[in-house]
Formats: C-alpha cells, sequence, structure tokens
C-alpha cells in the first residue's frame, strides 16, 4: 500500500466531524480496532469513493492534536462497484488493505497481501452516504515482511460515504 494513501487523507480526515449513529455497535465516524491487543478507536472517519465506486478509501485519527497522534485507513479495491461482501488481500500490494501512520514514531504500517493472516474486509451495509462493516489482519513496518507484525483484531468501521 502505498504512504501516499495514508498521508493524503490525514489532511480530510482532520477536517471532518464525528456523528453518532448505531450501525454495527460504534458511531458514525468511527473505526474500532484492537490492535496487538490494546483496543483503540479512531475518530473522524470518513470515505471516499472513487473510480465509480470500485475504490473506497476509509481513514480516522486517535489522539488527534497530540503528540501520539495515529491515522487508521481501510482500502477496499474491486473490478466492480463496491458492495456488501468479503474482500481480501491475497495479492502482494494489492490496494485492499490495512494501514496504521503513527505521529510520534513516523512509522508506517501497512498490510501486504500475505498469505498469512490475509486482511479481511466485510462491507455489512453501504448506501451513497455511508459504509459500515468489519475487518481484520496484519500490518506492518514499512513494507518490510520481516518485521514483527501487528495484529489487527475485532475491526469495525462506520462511515460517511462521500463520491469523487
Amino acid at each position: 500500500m502505498k504512504k501516499l494513501f495514508v498521508i493524503a487523507v490525514l489532511g480530510s480526515v482532520l477536517l471532518v466531524s464525528c456523528k453518532k449513529s448505531s450501525s454495527g455497535g460504534i458511531g458514525l465516524g468511527t473505526i474500532q480496532a484492537t490492535v496487538s491487543g490494546t483496543t483503540t478507536s479512531f475518530t473522524s472517519a470518513t470515505a471516499t469513493s472513487t473510480g465509480n465506486g470500485t475504490d473506497i478509501l476509509i481513514a480516522g485519527v486517535s489522539g488527534a492534536g497530540t503528540a501520539s497522534a495515529s491515522v487508521f485507513s481501510i482500502e477496499i479495491e474491486s473490478a466492480t462497484a463496491i458492495t456488501a461482501g468479503t474482500y481480501t488481500d491475497t495479492t502482494l500490494y494489492n490496494n485492499t488493505g490495512l494501514g496504521l501512520l503513527t505521529a510520534s514514531t513516523g512509522v508506517d504500517y501497512t498490510s501486504l497481501g500475505l498469505v498469512t493472516n490475509p486482511t479481511k474486509i466485510v462491507v455489512t451495509s453501504i448506501s451513497s452516504t455511508a459504509i459500515a462493516g468489519t475487518f481484520q489482519g496484519s500490518i506492518y513496518t514499512n513494507d518490510d515482511s520481516t518485521t514483527t507484525p501487528k495484529v489487527i483484531t475485532n475491526g469495525k468501521f462506520n462511515a460517511k460515504l462521500t463520491a469523487q
């Protein structure tokens, strides 16, 4: 996954406010996941759809305005318009995947499309205005599969969707 993908979203995510809703047990504008054993919520989550709905990028922020801020991103890419269903990252550098950028260290973690604990994203609902679902997988430091991965479990997202 591209580092630019995470950085480009950071600016737009910081400008969007969180609005509560009840979908998947989390409010609209939220990404929540257990990252290597620690449950973290990322707020101000937004989703942008491009390519006639074939590519959706979702991103949220934890600790906005602090030295420990981080951005979590989810990207779903498909040959056809994305609908409710399961999407995986089983091809190296497929653009379906997860990313985490930590401001305090500048370390970028991404999924790599590996067979061991690949990214699995399940879109449970999607409309012209919102997308929600679950996710899991492993992310690696700076695209290096020889590093110890951060294991992502219990992931949920619920974000406002905007088409570009």
